[in-house]
């Protein structure tokens, strides 16, 4: 018995499937391929569109106003400054409560400007010396202590916005670092010259007399 051979398309008769009808289908496959690469593009340029712009790093003359009466006062002023860093988170986190996302943002850029701000003062005001350690310490406590109240205003905004808060934790932790930096300057102790041994007097002759021995040493 011979085995069945199979031929396609069937002879003598049209295949199910016709040759047009097959090109048809690539065809309109490779449209609906390009259609929906198309409408990706047009979805992720849309985004790009629709997210807010960064906010701007600034301290607004009211602010800057406040600080101009401190010129003099280096603790005064590094105080106040932290201040008024403090009540920018606080707007921030009404605003995100309020859902106005692009308002929060705006404060953390003003927050920026003034922890910037506070710390380039410092700087300036002279060389490195316990007054001034006294200012960078109190900045990286206040630093840490706003790092988990930044990151909570993150976790509470839509991702668009979210990004600028990230932006606000990652130049507060270089501002942190910077201080601590500053505030241990110039306190590591340099390696003292090894002590030269005692010296020996010695007698007219040339022989060394005994080394007398300290007072607390002696006999009664």
């Amino acid at each position: 018995m011979e085995p069945i051979k199979r031929t396609w398309p069937p002879p003598g008769g049209e295949s199910p499937l016709s040759l047009k009808t097959a090109r048809a289908l690539i065809f309109f496959t490779c449209v609906a391929l390009a259609c929906g690469q198309a409408r990706g593009q047009v979805s992720s340029a849309q985004l790009q569109e629709d997210a807010p712009p960064p906010p701007m790093r600034y301290v607004p003359e009211a602010l800057r106003a406040q600080l101009s009466g401190k010129q003099r006062d280096l603790k005064g002023r590094t105080r106040l400054s932290l201040e008024l860093a403090d009540a920018q988170i606080v707007l921030a986190g009404d605003h995100v409560n309020a859902e106005r996302f692009e308002e929060a943002t705006r404060e953390l850029g003003i927050y920026e400007a003034l922890i910037g701000d506070a710390i380039a003062f410092v700087q300036k005001s002279g060389p490195v010396d316990n007054k001034r350690r006294d200012q960078y310490k109190r900045i990286e406590m206040a630093l840490r202590a706003h790092v988990p109240r930044i990151e909570s205003i993150r976790r509470s905004l839509p991702s668009q916005n979210a990004v600028y808060a990230k932006a606000t934790l990652d130049y507060i932790r270089g501002l942190r670092t910077e201080a601590l930096n500053a505030f241990y300057d110039d306190t590591v102790l340099r390696d003292m010259p090894p002590l030269s041994p005692p010296k020996q007097e010695t007698k007219p002759g040339g022989d060394a007399l005994q080394q007398t021995p300290p007072r607390s040493q002696k006999k009664p």
